[in-house]
């Protein structure tokens, strides 16, 4: 068999059978869809190198398929009873120093330029050093020669704010 004939025959091979190759590794696996999909590239390559060999025997190609997919699911199982996993602390939700969430910290610092310009100057400074800076209520409170319930209090008046702002650009757009 040449090279380009070897390469279409199996090419075909793969499309007609990697549905029910992907269900029965998935079945081996315990429903595991990341090991199931490694298992099958695994029985796939395996295939390949000796796919002239699996051509020339009697029998079902789909079945021998299978069966090297059963095996790369246990293989990979005895692979990773060897690996002793480190123990690893979930790591929490990280939080700005003003106690906000880091996706919700993101989102309001890609928009809030154009808000903050809007802010009273008090405001538009605790805001730009807390929340553009990132910087701590008590260490903004000694640039701005500020009480830290000071700065925490111009921040909610601030959010007060920028609500108001945000609710009004919402009215104009829908009007």
């Amino acid at each position: 068999m040449t090279e380009p004939d070897r390469g279409t025959d199996f090419a075909a091979f793969v499309l007609e059978t990697s549905a029910a190759f992907s269900r029965v590794a998935r079945a081996e696996a315990g429903g595991d869809l990341h090991s199931a999909e490694d298992a099958v590239q695994v029985a796939y390559m395996r295939m390949f190198t000796s796919w002239e060999k699996i051509v020339a025997r009697p029998g079902n190609r789909a079945a021998y398929g299978r069966t090297a997919v059963r095996h790369a699911v246990i293989d990979q199982f005895r692979r990773n009873q060897r690996v002793t996993p480190a123990l690893s602390q979930e790591l929490p939700e990280q939080e700005s120093r003003i106690g906000i969430p880091d996706a919700a910290y993101e989102m309001i610092k890609e928009g809030i330029d154009e808000l903050v310009t809007k802010l009273p100057d008090r405001q538009r400074q605790v805001i730009t050093l807390c929340v553009l800076q990132d910087i701590s209520p008590e260490d903004a409170g000694k640039r701005l020669r500020l009480k830290e319930e000071s700065v925490k209090s111009y921040i909610r008046m601030a959010v007060k704010n920028l609500k108001k702002y945000v609710n009004e650009t919402a009215e104009e757009g829908t009007a």
